[in-house]
C-alpha cells in the first residue's frame, strides 16, 4: 500500500502565521510531511496565497486537505466551498473532507437529508472542473452519524460527484463497525482519518448524547482505545489504497507535538514502516 501520512494541525491554531508555522514545525520534527488544516486556515490567508505557498515550502511540509463542516444554510455552505477552490487548486490539493449540519444526538429526517444530497451535489459539481474530491466524513452529533445516514448519501451520488472520507473514531462512536464501513465503501475512500476512542468511559466530546447512546471517552492517540486500527488498515491495503491517513486528534492529555509523536510511533510499530515514507 502507498498509503501516505498526515497530521491535522487545526488544533495549533488557524487565525495567524505563527500558529501555522507551529504546527508544520512540530509535525516535521515529528516525521510527518503532509498535512490537513480546516477552511478557517483559508480564510486566514485566502488574499495571502503567496504567503502561505512560501511558509510550506520552506518547511517542506505540505497541504493535501481541508475541512469543510456545514453549518445548515445550503447557500453559504456551497459558497464557502465555492470561494475556496482557487486557493485549493493554488496549492494543489486534491481532497476535501466535508461535514454534514451538526444535530444534537446525530441522526437525520428524511427532508434533512434531502437538502443534503442537493448541497453535497452543487459542491460535487463545482469541484469536478478542478479535479478536487469532496470526500463525506461521518461525524459524531451531526447529520451523517450513524450506518443508515452514511448508506443514504453514498447510495444517491456518484463517485463522479463524492467520495468518502470516514474517521475512525467518529465512526465507532456512531455505532458503526469501522472495519465493516471501510470494507462497504473501500473503492471510494479517497481521504482517512485515524484515531482512537474507548467505549464505556466518561465523555465530553459526545456532548449531545442521551442517556441510551453507548459512552465513549474523549478521542484517543493512535492504540490507547478500542477501534480496531489493524483491520481497517488491511482493508485499505487489499484495495491498494494509495491515498492519505491523516491523524486527527481533537484535544491532547499531553500536548500538540507529544500526542503526534505518540501517534507517529504507533504507525511505525504497526505498519514496520510499510505505510511511513
Amino acid at each position: 500500500m502507498n498509503a501516505q501520512l498526515a497530521y491535522a494541525i487545526w488544533t495549533w491554531g488557524t487565525e495567524t502565521k505563527e500558529q501555522l508555522i507551529a504546527g508544520i514545525t512540530d509535525i516535521k520534527e515529528v516525521g510527518y510531511t503532509y498535512f490537513e488544516s480546516v477552511v478557517s486556515l483559508i480564510d486566514t490567508f485566502r488574499d495571502r496565497v503567496d504567503e502561505f505557498k512560501a511558509i510550506v515550502r520552506e518547511n517542506q511540509v505540505y497541504p493535501v486537505s481541508f475541512y469543510f463542516w456545514q453549518r445548515g444554510d445550503a447557500e453559504d455552505d456551497v459558497e464557502s466551498v465555492r470561494r475556496s477552490l482557487d486557493f485549493l487548486a493554488a496549492n494543489e490539493i486534491k481532497r476535501m473532507s466535508v461535514q454534514a449540519p451538526g444535530k444534537p444526538g446525530g441522526g437525520a429526517a428524511r427532508a434533512e437529508l434531502d437538502q443534503l444530497l442537493t448541497v453535497l451535489e452543487r459542491i460535487g459539481k463545482l469541484a469536478q472542473p478542478y479535479g478536487i474530491a469532496p470526500c463525506l466524513h461521518p461525524h459524531a452529533n451531526t447529520q451523517v452519524m450513524y450506518e443508515s445516514e452514511i448508506d443514504f448519501i453514498m447510495g444517491r451520488l456518484g463517485p463522479d460527484l463524492l467520495s468518502f472520507g470516514p474517521d475512525t473514531a467518529h465512526l465507532a462512536v456512531g455505532r458503526c463497525d469501522p472495519v465493516e464501513i471501510f470494507r462497504r465503501y473501500a473503492d471510494r475512500i479517497k481521504f482517512v482519518h485515524l484515531k482512537d476512542v474507548k467505549k464505556n468511559r466518561q465523555v465530553t466530546v459526545d456532548e449531545g448524547k442521551t442517556k441510551e447512546f453507548e459512552v465513549y471517552s474523549d478521542f484517543l492517540e493512535l492504540g490507547e482505545g478500542d477501534v480496531d486500527l489493524p483491520g481497517v488498515l488491511a482493508v485499505l491495503e487489499s484495495v491498494n489504497y494509495d491515498g492519505y491517513l491523516c491523524i486527527e486528534l481533537d484535544s491532547s492529555r499531553y500536548g500538540n507535538k507529544e500526542s503526534a509523536a505518540m501517534n507517529m510511533a504507533y504507525m511505525r510499530k504497526l505498519a514496520a514502516g510499510a505505510l511511513v515514507k
